[in-house]
């Protein structure tokens, strides 16, 4: 009685493993490997049981798929290395993302769509829970930079006598460090909020 043999193939973005004519996008693991091999005696035919030799071939291919798992899992170690080592580049970088929180030295930017004659831009502290509203008339720069040390969270408005124009906005964030999680590699903001790289539409100094 015998067991269809096992193919491995491995690559830096995945691994396959082949029996007969299925193929899985999955390696197989010790413990996959070992529970077919259990059920394969388990059930064997008393009459024809597996051979010694038979049994030490198996065995065989469970040492070359752990060899095979190994090796999948230091090119992917090797990977997270090399991405860890891209975005290290970004660190004191400005990054575009989604939401409103700035800490120091991050900035906010109003775009109006149409004509208007003010952008009132309202910062909430968010330590001491104080609202402020700064001003900035037509020709004035629409950015507001965060210059204190506590946290704020950033709205702004435009308009044109009165009247509310829409307008689009954009939170930019200093990129403080990167840390490498289970999943991915992300880049960390002043006050610790985590952004992976894929979210960033902007870099600048």
């Amino acid at each position: 009685m015998s067991i269809t043999g096992v193919t491995n193939t491995v690559d830096t973005t995945g691994s396959s493993s082949t029996t007969g004519s299925t193929t899985t996008t999955q390696l197989l693991d010790t413990d996959a490997f070992m529970n077919m091999l259990v059920t394969q005696l388990k059930y064997q035919d008393p009459l024809d049981p597996m051979e010694t030799n038979e049994f030490m071939s198996q065995l065989a291919q469970l040492t070359q798929v752990e060899r095979l798992q190994n090796i999948y899992d230091s090119m992917a170690n090797l990977e997270t290395t090399i991405e860890t080592g891209n975005l290290l580049d970004m660190i004191g970088k400005k990054i575009s993302v989604d939401g409103n929180t700035l800490s120091e030295g991050d900035e906010f930017t109003v775009t109006p769509s149409a004509d208007y004659d003010k952008v009132v831009f309202s910062i909430k502290n968010l330590k001491d829970e104080s609202v402020q509203e700064v001003t900035r008339n037509k020709g004035e720069s629409l950015t507001y930079i965060n210059e204190g040390t506590d946290d704020v969270q950033v709205t702004a408005q435009a308009y044109l006598s009165g009247a509310a124009v829409d307008s689009t906005v954009a939170a930019y964030r200093i990129v403080k460090g990167v840390k490498s999680t289970d999943s991915s590699v992300v880049l960390v903001a002043g006050n610790g909020d985590e952004y992976t790289a894929s979210s960033v539409t902007t870099i600048k100094n």
